[in-house]
């Protein structure tokens, strides 16, 4: 089985639904879920569309064509890099348009590089040491966090001095194609984006911690953002994203995320129908999140529905009725007699909200 080895995609399709058991077990496992229902005799709709990969792909490109020179310059021009410097590491493997054959060698330079960073220091940027890595890969430590491994690509690494001037600063950069529209910047696309740079920089603390590197490297707890103007490849820089909160949120995540993992029975990732299996013998919880990114949404609320359960009608009026189905409410409504405290409750509030 193709598993998706960038643990991230992962981590944020289990954080949409970590209470959905079958969601948890293909993200921790890597079992796709466009597979499982395809197995169902249901046709995908979510990945991303051929147009929109195409796109990607050529702004990348762009970005890092010739030492990714257009880069760096408009990253000194918001002083998110110094001035005069230059330089790219490249680790992209070869079906990202890199010369890399797979993650595993990603990985092995990008350790490399941080052990480099750590011992020249700021005086080796920007001759040894690059101003910009693209698809540095790390590995997160404490493994089981998701099985059968845990890889994060970051977009952009901006190497930098720190404030001491002596070591060298790390700065996570995210490079998305969603079109700069100023103060009209779709605030949604910007707040994934922040919340995938956050991921990132909690895994980057993380892994250089097990390098033993943390007094000899510095991260910046803020990062940046790379833009395109609307219909072109050229960049646009948001420089000083604060991803402190975000970091936080990933560290509550791999948490969880590691206690997840410890409660899914491993099985062997190159079986591809075992992993299948696995997931459509878990239990689904749906919630109205579903929608947005997991392709057996419409069949576990049309099983939501058939039960009563209220989160069909959205998580306000789930949390209102509780384990009441639809049906009962609507009983209650017409003036049927309350079973117990909770429907005694339930009826006055829904007659209280009818009257207002």
């Amino acid at each position: 089985m193709a598993t998706r080895k960038d643990t991230r995609l992962r981590f944020e399709q289990w954080v949409k639904n970590p209470t959905c058991e079958a969601n948890v077990i293909s993200a921790v496992a890597g079992v796709r879920m466009d597979k499982v229902a395809i197995s169902e005799g249901i046709k995908p709709t979510f990945g991303q569309s051929p147009f929109a990969i195409t796109r990607g792909n050529s702004f990348e490109r762009a970005l890092l064509d010739k030492q990714a020179d257009s880069l760096i310059e408009a990253l000194c021009r918001k002083d998110a890099l110094p001035s005069g410097a230059s330089g790219l590491a490249d680790y992209r493997i070869r079906m990202n348009g890199g010369s890399l054959k797979s993650l595993e060698v990603a990985l092995v330079k990008t350790r490399e590089l941080l052990e480099a960073a750590a011992a020249t220091g700021a005086e080796g940027l920007y001759g040894e040491l690059p101003a910009v890595v693209a698809s540095a890969t790390m590995e997160i430590p404490g493994q089981p966090v998701m099985l059968p491994d845990g890889l994060l690509v970051i977009d952009a690494l901006l190497l930098r001095p720190a404030e001491d001037g002596k070591l060298v600063e790390l700065v996570i950069g995210e490079i998305k194609t969603y079109p700069y529209r100023g103060g009209y910047t779709d605030s949604a696309q910007l707040a994934t984006a922040r919340g995938q740079a956050g991921v990132y920089r909690h895994a980057l603390k993380l892994f250089i911690s097990e390098l033993g590197l943390s007094d000899r490297l510095v991260i910046s707890p803020f990062g940046v953002i790379v833009l395109s103007l609307s219909g072109q490849n050229q960049p646009v820089i948001l420089p000083n994203e604060d991803l402190r909160f975000q970091d936080k949120r990933a560290e509550r995540g791999f948490v969880r995320l590691r206690d997840a993992a410890a409660g899914v029975t491993p099985f062997d990732p190159a079986d591809e129908e075992k992993g299948i299996e696995k997931v459509l013998a878990a239990d689904t919880e749906y919630k109205p999140a579903c929608i947005s990114f997991c392709d057996r949404a419409a069949g576990c609320r049309l099983a939501a529905f058939k039960a009563g359960d209220a989160v069909v009608l959205g998580e306000d009026v789930k949390r209102l009725l509780g384990d009441v189905t639809i049906d009962r409410a609507v009983e209650l409504l017409g003036g049927a007699a309350p079973s117990g405290p909770r429907e005694t409750e339930l009826a006055a509030r829904l007659t209280e909200g009818a009257a207002a």
